[in-house]
């Protein structure tokens, strides 16, 4: 069946989520990321920027609830795109409510598009930790009515440098075993990752990597190579192309470094943007 234009609006329910050093720590080192401020509970535990996807899990798997879509429709959908703002880093061990809402469907070539907001407040006082604007493809599904979007004020993402050599490709390798680390470690489970046949019977040659996990591991080389902590970070924006196989290398190109953050995009063995319009933002200077 389509997508209603009218399923914007709707409430995807609330989630709490214990933020614990044992998942912060491992979800830093499923990324991987080695840096010793992530590990560190002897002093003020750092957190990976990119943490946030995992704790919002549980609530993308629930919605499916709430979706007036089929099983084999959602099964087709994919990330798409991913924006994510961080008001403040997570602590260790605070209790984090996240609340999620439809704001926006709309139509592309390949399908329905759908664009999801996540808030992230404090257990304890209310205070915002983190906002996420996730849009999702549902591929050969159709959209019925007109696009249409909710009213929520969203900061404009930095504009993109104009086309140009990177000024670094920086090479990492994926191993066989990364979905599976990441997929534990983050408590993501989607067995396209992990599991051979689901992966061939949704039409891939084998596993893939997640998109959230090469949008980290990108994100853990650009601030490495800026010089900024994880805690610096406050934007991370991204667009999802081309997939990442097990077993094989993918190029983070840096394309842009300034005080405010990088710009940067991600290629697979093959050379296909897998991660494009990639930026991560930083914390003005105190």
């Amino acid at each position: 069946m389509p997508l209603p234009a009218s399923f914007v609006g709707t409430s995807l329910g609330s989630v709490t989520a214990q933020c614990d050093a044992r998942w912060l720590m491992a979800y830093a080192s499923g990324v991987p990321d080695e840096r010793s401020e992530l590990y560190d509970t002897e002093g003020t535990l750092a957190v990976h920027p990119c943490f946030a996807v995992a704790p919002e899990w549980e609530l993308i798997v629930r919605s499916s609830d709430t979706s007036p879509l089929t099983g084999s429709e959602r099964r087709r959908g994919v990330h798409a795109a991913h924006d994510l703002v961080i008001h403040r880093p997570v602590r260790a061990g605070e209790h984090v409510v996240i609340e999620g809402a439809v704001v926006g469907v709309g139509r592309a070539k390949a399908g329905a598009v759908q664009h999801t907001l996540f808030s992230a407040v404090a257990a304890t006082n209310r205070e915002p930790v983190w906002s996420t604007l996730m849009t999702s493809l549902f591929r050969g599904v159709d959209l019925h009515g007109d696009p249409l979007s909710a009213a929520y004020e969203w900061p404009e993402a930095p504009a993109a440098p104009a086309e140009a050599s990177p000024m670094a490709s920086i090479p990492s390798y994926v191993r066989l075993t990364d979905a599976h680390t990441y997929t534990e470690c983050a408590r993501i489970w989607n067995p396209i990752h992990t599991d051979v046949a689901v992966a061939k019977a949704a039409g891939l040659h084998a596993p893939i990597l997640h998109g959230t996990a090469t949008m980290a591991r990108a994100v853990s080389i650009a601030t490495a190579v800026a010089g900024r902590a994880p805690g610096d970070v406050r934007r991370v924006c991204a667009r999802f192309g081309a997939m990442v196989d097990l077993g094989a290398e993918v190029r983070v190109d840096i394309l842009a470094v300034d005080a405010a953050g990088v710009h940067l995009a991600v290629r697979n063995h093959e050379g296909a943007p897998a991660l494009r319009d990639g930026y991560v933002g930083f914390a003005a200077p105190a």
